[in-house]
Protein backbone atom coordinates (compact mmCIF):
# COMPACT_ATOMS: atom_id res chain seq x y z
CA UNK A 1 0.00 0.00 0.00
CA UNK A 2 1.65 3.54 -0.85
CA UNK A 3 2.03 6.17 1.33
CA UNK A 4 -1.02 7.95 0.05
CA UNK A 5 -3.60 5.39 0.75
CA UNK A 6 -2.09 5.08 3.79
CA UNK A 7 -2.80 8.21 4.61
CA UNK A 8 -6.11 8.75 3.16
CA UNK A 9 -6.91 5.58 5.43
CA UNK A 10 -5.83 7.07 8.61
CA UNK A 11 -7.70 10.31 7.26
CA UNK A 12 -10.96 8.49 6.52
CA UNK A 13 -10.77 6.86 10.15
CA UNK A 14 -10.29 10.66 11.68
CA UNK A 15 -13.43 11.29 10.11
CA UNK A 16 -15.51 8.53 11.38
CA UNK A 17 -13.40 9.01 14.75
CA UNK A 18 -15.62 12.02 14.93
CA UNK A 19 -18.83 10.29 15.11
CA UNK A 20 -20.37 13.22 13.15
CA UNK A 21 -20.43 11.26 9.69
CA UNK A 22 -24.17 11.79 8.94
CA UNK A 23 -24.95 8.65 6.10
CA UNK A 24 -25.93 10.30 2.71
CA UNK A 25 -29.28 11.09 2.50
CA UNK A 26 -30.46 10.26 5.74
CA UNK A 27 -31.28 13.35 8.21
CA UNK A 28 -33.58 16.47 8.04
CA UNK A 29 -30.86 19.23 6.94
CA UNK A 30 -30.45 22.30 9.89
CA UNK A 31 -31.83 24.56 7.78
CA UNK A 32 -35.73 23.64 7.51
CA UNK A 33 -38.29 25.53 9.42
CA UNK A 34 -38.54 23.71 12.80
CA UNK A 35 -34.33 23.91 13.36
CA UNK A 36 -34.43 27.89 12.21
CA UNK A 37 -37.07 28.32 14.43
CA UNK A 38 -35.06 26.98 17.56
CA UNK A 39 -32.12 28.78 16.48
CA UNK A 40 -30.35 28.95 20.12
CA UNK A 41 -30.29 25.19 19.89
CA UNK A 42 -29.69 24.79 16.20
CA UNK A 43 -26.48 26.72 16.23
CA UNK A 44 -25.48 25.34 19.77
CA UNK A 45 -25.14 22.32 17.89
CA UNK A 46 -22.91 23.67 15.27
CA UNK A 47 -20.44 25.14 17.61
CA UNK A 48 -20.60 21.73 20.13
CA UNK A 49 -20.09 19.48 16.87
CA UNK A 50 -17.16 21.72 15.51
CA UNK A 51 -15.68 21.89 18.97
CA UNK A 52 -16.01 17.73 19.01
CA UNK A 53 -14.62 17.63 15.86
CA UNK A 54 -11.61 19.59 16.21
CA UNK A 55 -10.31 17.89 19.62
CA UNK A 56 -10.46 14.59 18.02
CA UNK A 57 -6.52 13.31 18.23
CA UNK A 58 -4.33 13.46 15.25
CA UNK A 59 -0.81 11.17 15.52
CA UNK A 60 1.92 13.84 16.01
CA UNK A 61 3.99 11.23 13.52
CA UNK A 62 1.29 10.87 11.29
CA UNK A 63 1.75 10.36 7.29
CA UNK A 64 -1.30 13.09 7.21
CA UNK A 65 1.62 15.83 7.28
CA UNK A 66 3.09 14.96 4.56
CA UNK A 67 0.32 13.93 2.29
CA UNK A 68 -2.00 16.58 0.54
CA UNK A 69 -4.99 16.83 3.20
CA UNK A 70 -3.24 19.18 5.36
CA UNK A 71 -4.48 22.49 3.98
CA UNK A 72 -1.53 25.63 4.97
CA UNK A 73 -2.04 29.18 4.53
CA UNK A 74 0.65 28.85 1.61
CA UNK A 75 -1.68 26.59 -0.22
CA UNK A 76 -4.75 28.74 0.15
CA UNK A 77 -3.04 31.78 -1.06
CA UNK A 78 -1.60 29.76 -4.23
CA UNK A 79 -5.15 28.15 -4.91
CA UNK A 80 -6.21 31.99 -5.02
CA UNK A 81 -4.04 33.13 -7.19
CA UNK A 82 -4.73 30.35 -9.53
CA UNK A 83 -8.59 31.60 -9.12
CA UNK A 84 -7.44 35.14 -10.21
CA UNK A 85 -5.81 34.00 -13.47
CA UNK A 86 -9.36 31.98 -14.46
CA UNK A 87 -11.86 33.81 -16.80
CA UNK A 88 -14.30 36.21 -14.91
CA UNK A 89 -17.16 33.59 -16.28
CA UNK A 90 -15.24 30.73 -14.52
CA UNK A 91 -15.75 32.56 -10.80
CA UNK A 92 -18.21 33.11 -8.56
CA UNK A 93 -19.28 36.72 -8.17
CA UNK A 94 -17.76 38.59 -5.03
CA UNK A 95 -20.19 39.05 -2.05
CA UNK A 96 -21.71 42.51 -1.65
CA UNK A 97 -19.17 43.06 0.78
CA UNK A 98 -16.23 42.66 -1.24
CA UNK A 99 -17.60 44.18 -4.28
CA UNK A 100 -15.73 47.59 -3.86
CA UNK A 101 -12.51 46.46 -4.91
CA UNK A 102 -11.20 44.48 -7.75
CA UNK A 103 -10.06 41.30 -7.35
CA UNK A 104 -7.10 41.37 -8.00
CA UNK A 105 -6.26 43.70 -5.17
CA UNK A 106 -8.06 41.45 -2.85
CA UNK A 107 -5.96 38.82 -3.86
CA UNK A 108 -3.31 40.83 -2.64
CA UNK A 109 -4.78 41.48 0.89
CA UNK A 110 -5.08 38.16 1.11
CA UNK A 111 -1.24 37.54 0.26
CA UNK A 112 0.08 40.29 2.85
CA UNK A 113 -2.37 39.31 5.50
CA UNK A 114 -1.05 35.13 5.27
CA UNK A 115 1.88 35.44 7.43
CA UNK A 116 -0.46 37.36 10.71
CA UNK A 117 -3.21 34.76 9.92
CA UNK A 118 -0.57 32.08 10.58
CA UNK A 119 -2.13 30.19 13.01
CA UNK A 120 0.84 30.40 16.01
CA UNK A 121 -0.94 28.85 18.84
CA UNK A 122 -3.33 26.55 17.39
CA UNK A 123 -2.21 23.23 16.06
CA UNK A 124 -3.81 21.77 13.18
CA UNK A 125 -6.95 19.98 13.55
CA UNK A 126 -9.60 17.96 11.42
CA UNK A 127 -11.49 20.14 9.78
CA UNK A 128 -15.14 20.09 8.33
CA UNK A 129 -14.64 21.84 5.55
CA UNK A 130 -18.52 22.38 5.18
CA UNK A 131 -19.87 23.26 8.43
CA UNK A 132 -22.86 25.27 6.54
CA UNK A 133 -26.34 24.19 8.25
CA UNK A 134 -27.66 23.22 5.26
CA UNK A 135 -24.77 20.12 5.60
CA UNK A 136 -26.05 19.43 9.27
CA UNK A 137 -28.27 16.86 9.61
CA UNK A 138 -30.85 16.05 12.36
CA UNK A 139 -33.46 13.04 13.13
CA UNK A 140 -36.20 14.81 15.23
CA UNK A 141 -33.57 16.27 18.46
CA UNK A 142 -30.95 13.76 17.83
CA UNK A 143 -28.21 14.95 16.19
CA UNK A 144 -26.33 12.67 13.37
CA UNK A 145 -23.86 15.00 12.09
CA UNK A 146 -22.42 16.21 9.02
CA UNK A 147 -23.31 14.98 5.72
CA UNK A 148 -20.84 16.41 3.26
CA UNK A 149 -17.24 15.58 3.67
CA UNK A 150 -15.92 16.01 0.10
CA UNK A 151 -14.32 19.43 1.85
CA UNK A 152 -12.34 18.05 4.49
CA UNK A 153 -9.34 18.97 5.49
CA UNK A 154 -6.49 19.35 8.01
CA UNK A 155 -5.91 23.15 8.92
CA UNK A 156 -6.48 25.54 11.05
CA UNK A 157 -9.62 25.56 13.08
CA UNK A 158 -10.54 29.42 12.03
CA UNK A 159 -10.91 27.90 8.58
CA UNK A 160 -14.07 25.96 9.50
CA UNK A 161 -14.85 28.63 12.53
CA UNK A 162 -15.28 31.67 9.41
CA UNK A 163 -17.60 29.96 7.10
CA UNK A 164 -19.81 28.52 10.03
CA UNK A 165 -20.16 32.13 11.25
CA UNK A 166 -20.54 33.40 7.46
CA UNK A 167 -23.82 31.17 7.60
CA UNK A 168 -25.15 32.15 10.78
CA UNK A 169 -24.69 35.26 10.11
CA UNK A 170 -26.88 34.88 6.55
CA UNK A 171 -29.56 32.72 7.93
CA UNK A 172 -29.99 34.51 11.58
CA UNK A 173 -28.64 37.84 11.79
CA UNK A 174 -25.17 38.64 13.57
CA UNK A 175 -27.27 38.41 17.53
CA UNK A 176 -26.16 34.96 17.82
CA UNK A 177 -22.73 35.27 16.66
CA UNK A 178 -20.70 35.83 19.94
CA UNK A 179 -23.26 32.69 21.35
CA UNK A 180 -21.67 30.28 18.74
CA UNK A 181 -18.13 31.09 19.54
CA UNK A 182 -18.92 30.88 23.56
CA UNK A 183 -20.74 27.24 22.38
CA UNK A 184 -17.64 26.36 20.88
CA UNK A 185 -15.32 27.60 23.54
CA UNK A 186 -13.89 30.68 22.06
CA UNK A 187 -14.88 33.99 24.18
CA UNK A 188 -12.35 35.74 22.06
CA UNK A 189 -12.03 35.18 18.43
CA UNK A 190 -9.48 36.60 16.58
CA UNK A 191 -11.06 38.90 13.97
CA UNK A 192 -7.85 39.38 11.90
CA UNK A 193 -8.16 35.46 11.20
CA UNK A 194 -11.49 35.42 10.74
CA UNK A 195 -11.19 38.49 8.06
CA UNK A 196 -8.92 36.19 6.75
CA UNK A 197 -10.87 33.02 5.94
CA UNK A 198 -13.89 34.99 4.82
CA UNK A 199 -12.13 36.40 1.87
CA UNK A 200 -10.37 33.41 1.24
CA UNK A 201 -13.29 31.84 0.65
CA UNK A 202 -14.57 34.62 -1.16
CA UNK A 203 -11.10 34.27 -3.31
CA UNK A 204 -11.11 30.65 -3.63
CA UNK A 205 -14.71 29.96 -4.91
CA UNK A 206 -15.29 29.07 -8.44
CA UNK A 207 -18.17 28.16 -10.75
Amino acid sequence: MSSIQTAQGQFDALKQASKLVAPAGEGVAATQPEYRFDAQRTIQALAQSLSSLHQVAIEPNSLLKESQLCLSVDDIVETALRAAALEPEELRDLSLAYRHMPRDRLTQILQDGAPSSEPSSSKPVLLQGNPRLSNLRFVGHTLMGFEDWSESVIGDPYFDLALAARDILSTFGPQPIQAFFGEYGLQHPDPVRLDWYLLAAELCAVS
